[in-house]
């Protein structure tokens, strides 16, 4: 099947995706949607209408969504099963976060994958928009200032790192929660404190704001014990999270998981930071 060197669709989910319709219809593309709330480009009636040529396809991030392809606007034949029967030979498909199983069948067919969450710099320009997110629901949820608040933050990678620089800017006392040594170096230069090994519930005890970034069990219930009832935990950590959310509730510590805050709160941003990678790998090699 051959396919159109111009022709960009872009599919399902929120946001984040109308704009970067509006964005690749600047670069020169000649722009489909689908399952997409937009003014931009033309519309297509069916998924084999809008990938019939595409040489683009910009699927959501994250790619799916309780097994399905996260769209906003339901469509029956938005499947990934369909996406292969469809997609032509040599396109270049993107997505966050995309299963193995799809990208062995779509090497199979000749489809290039090119996954938004394992490209580092798209990675790490996206955490300014989840680290500010973060302090908007924060600032949203708690009667209290985060000025002078004191902050745990569990995880120091790029989500977690970009968190802690935000905190210290507006004024928190920061201590982080790591195990990997060279990232426990790299915190104890910004953050006041880094927690040692088995101290960490001495330090749960005096926390106004927890903020988890491990995809990982971290909050069980048996040290949900020594969290305060003004806590607030927010989970930034990709579903289910890292806290025992049922356990806080009896606790009455409010804990919230957020998934997709850049679509929430930087719809815009976060669609040039995804158009940006398009732009550099979106081009017939």
């Amino acid at each position: 099947m051959k396919f159109c060197l111009n022709k960009a669709t872009v599919i399902g989910g929120d946001k984040r995706q109308a704009y970067l319709a509006e964005i690749l219809e600047k670069e020169g593309y000649e722009v489909v949607t689908y399952a997409v709330n937009c003014v931009h480009g033309s519309k297509a009636a069916s998924l084999k209408e809008a990938l019939k040529d595409a040489a683009v396809i910009a699927a959501p991030v994250p790619f799916l969504k309780g097994g399905e392809i996260f769209s906003k606007e339901k469509k029956e034949d938005l499947s990934l099963e369909k996406i292969l029967e469809y997609a032509p030979e040599g396109c270049k498909l993107f997505a966050g976060g995309i299963p193995t199983s799809f990208l062995k069948k779509a090497e199979e067919k000749g489809i290039i994958c090119v996954d938004y969450l394992k490209d580092c710099r798209t990675v790490m320009e996206n955490t300014v928009a989840v680290a500010e997110g973060t302090l908007a629901e924060a600032m949203k949820r708690s009667d209290r200032n985060l000025y002078k608040s004191f902050c745990i933050v569990l995880g120091y990678g790029r989500c977690g790192s970009t968190l802690v620089s935000y905190l210290k800017r507006m004024g928190c006392y920061v201590a982080v929660y790591e195990k990997e040594e060279a990232l426990k170096a790299r915190a104890a230069l910004l953050a006041d404190e880094v927690i040692e090994k088995g101290k960490f519930p001495l330090y749960l005890e005096q926390a106004d704001y927890i903020f988890n970034t491990i995809p990982a069990m971290v909050l069980p219930k048996a040290l949900l014990e020594y969290a305060p009832k003004k806590a607030l935990i927010l989970d930034l950590a990709s579903a289910p999270g890292g806290v025992d959310f049922g356990a806080a509730k009896e606790k009455g510590i409010q804990a919230v998981l957020l998934p997709g805050l850049p679509g929430s709160y930087a719809p815009k941003s976060s669609a040039e930071i995804l158009g940006k990678l398009i732009k550099r790998k979106g081009k017939r090699e």
